[in-house]
């Protein structure tokens, strides 16, 4: 006779209820996550737009307080230069790419600086990483060859989270104001001494944003900064 006690084995388990009410729960949660998540790539994405835009200000600014100018190469070769608009060509209406720019600032030997004509001490006024996608770069420089059939991308120029050359203004014509009524509508001069409501200062930079156009054309103001109480996406140095 065997007097093994006998083991009973009892396998518990979920019901189908139990588990449908598990998996409505998990999809709940993550339907409350996802859109949170989105909420801190946003932020994080201006904060480091915001710093850029204030760290290339004050490279320029450095490079005025080096050679007594700013970096404007050969673009204002008229007798009465206008504000340099360098950047995004087709949203933000740039004169040019700010590949040269940045170039000049990164003591590159390519471009409108070879042989360092515009840099000739060799400083090193910017620095930054390069965007990992050649072919959609976001969030640093494009020093790839761009591959072919690559569009709207520059070779050298400097772009922002969201795959948008920054774009800067600089006061060519030393004045002490760069004029942003030619970026933002609201930005306009007044009938009574014709200065432009603009910044005092020698430069400005400013990013789209994540819409990547000028202004906030949800509020129906396109091309304006603020609206009211309503403010655009667009990340700016002078505020």
């Amino acid at each position: 006779m065997n007097s093994r006690p006998q083991t009973r084995i009892t396998l518990l388990g979920f019901t189908l209820i139990e588990l449908l009410t598990v998996i409505t729960i998990i999809a709940i949660l993550m339907g409350l996550l996802f859109p949170a998540i989105g909420i801190v790539k946003d932020q994080a994405r201006k904060a480091e737009a915001k710093a850029a835009v204030v760290q290339i200000a004050a490279a320029v600014k450095q490079y005025y307080t080096e050679y007594g100018k700013y970096p404007v190469a050969d673009y204002n070769t008229t007798a009465t230069p206008v504000d340099l608009k360098l950047g995004d060509t087709t949203r933000a209406g740039a004169q040019a790419s700010n590949a040269d720019l940045f170039n000049i600032l990164r003591a590159k030997n390519v471009g409108k600086n070879l042989d360092n004509l515009y840099n000739p001490r060799r400083i090193v006024f910017f620095e930054g990483r390069a965007a990992s996608d050649a072919t959609s770069p976001k969030s640093g420089f494009l020093d790839q060859t761009v591959p072919t059939g690559g569009i709207n991308v520059t070779q050298g120029a400097f772009y922002d989270p969201w795959g948008k050359e920054y774009t800067v203004v600089i006061d060519a014509n030393y004045n002490d104001i760069i004029k942003l009524s030619t970026v933002y509508a609201d930005f306009t001069e007044t009938s009574q001494d014709s200065v432009d409501m603009g910044a005092r200062t020698g430069v400005g930079v400013f990013s789209l944003g994540k819409n990547g156009e000028i202004g906030s054309p949800n509020d129906n103001v396109s091309g304006k900064y603020r609206n009211g109480s309503k403010t655009s996406d667009d990340i700016i140095s002078w505020q």
